[in-house]
């Protein structure tokens, strides 16, 4: 998990802000899950922080909002796999920029 990472995962926007300032690739994979720091935000959604505002800065710095992980794993899949307000609204934001939607589960 690099810098970039670790920003998305603990809500850090100002860490976010400087790591893509910096010139760090947001479509970087880590060598743990090969996640990226648009998944690291999505999977730990539940915990809150400017979370939207993270999503669309990664968005425009040219984040691939469709980039599968290592276990096969979208940003939408793991936004809705967190179950929280907070995730459904990134969840429909990932869709709105352009994600391709993750069928429910009925």
């Amino acid at each position: 998990m690099n810098r970039l990472h670790y920003a998305a995962y603990s809500g850090d926007l100002d860490e976010m802000v400087r790591q893509l300032d910096a010139g760090i690739d947001p479509n970087l994979r880590d060598e743990y899950r090969g996640y990226t720091a648009l998944h690291w935000l999505a999977d730990m959604a539940a915990t809150g922080g400017p979370r939207l505002q993270m999503l669309k800065l990664l968005a425009e710095k040219g984040a691939d909002l469709n980039l599968v992980s290592d276990s096969g794993d979208t940003a939408v899949g793991l936004a809705r796999e967190a179950g929280t307000v907070g995730s459904e609204l990134l969840e429909q934001e990932l869709i709105k920029l352009g994600a391709v939607p993750v069928a429910k589960d009925d």
